[in-house]
């Protein structure tokens, strides 16, 4: 089937439609789109970001990922995540131009995440027989890379990871990667969707032209 035609749609539905359900979930946990979109007042932190900004950075990159690989474009989604993982990576370190860090601190810990992402959606995801529970291994799975990202970080810099770190990381991950798994289904079944619409309009075509092309020899005759 040709369906070069809904490319683009499918490529919004995938990116857009993850983002919003992870923009619901994200609001109806930190209870107010302020305390999701911004930090808290007296945060440590030095730019005035909320939990939105890493919720879809991540989300943008699995969501791309999930596009390409369903498209088969094969490769593809190694080289998205790669080369994000780059941007983000020179994007956190411009976030504190006060303090040398080298690009490993952030490259190293985004990678290991990316590409733990990537298995799990290439054979968990994708897997029609773990169908039935791909929503909670994706977001298990999910969350067990999101705090190892954090817990390597925290090595390089040599901060403190104590369990109650670690648990407060999966935690947030957990809420993240549930919604983020809901809207990469809900996208899948849109696309679906569409689709099947698409192959029954062209079939309906063709009949229509092979029904044309007959009337018209009928009339030759």
């Amino acid at each position: 089937m040709n369906d070069a035609k809904l490319i683009p749609a499918k490529l919004l539905i995938s990116l857009l439609i993850p983002l919003l359900v992870v923009t619901l979930v994200g609001i109806f946990v930190y209870q107010s789109p302020s305390a999701f979109f911004f930090a808290a007042e007296g945060s440590a932190a030095a730019e005035s970001n909320g939990p939105a900004v890493i919720y879809y950075a991540l989300t943008l990159v699995i969501a791309l990922m999930f596009f390409l690989m369903l498209q088969g474009y094969k490769g593809y989604e190694i080289v998205a995540f790669g080369l994000l993982t780059l941007v983000y990576s020179l994007s956190l370190k411009r976030m504190t131009p006060g303090v040398f860090r080298p690009i490993h601190i952030y490259m190293i810990p985004l990678l290991a995440f990316f590409f733990i992402a990537w298995l799990v959606l290439k054979y968990i995801f994708f897997n029609r027989r773990v169908h039935a529970m791909r929503l909670i291994l994706f977001s298990v799975l999910n969350s067990i890379a999101f705090t190892l990202a954090f817990w390597i970080q925290h090595r390089f810099l040599k901060l403190p990871t104590d369990g109650a770190f670690l648990q407060s990381r999966f935690v947030s991950g957990l809420m993240l990667f549930i919604a983020m798994g809901l809207g990469l289904s809900i996208a899948q079944n849109i696309i679906v969707r569409l689709e099947y619409k698409f192959a029954n309009k062209q079939k309906e075509d063709i009949v229509s032209k092979i029904d044309s092309d007959n009337a018209d020899d009928e009339d030759k005759d």
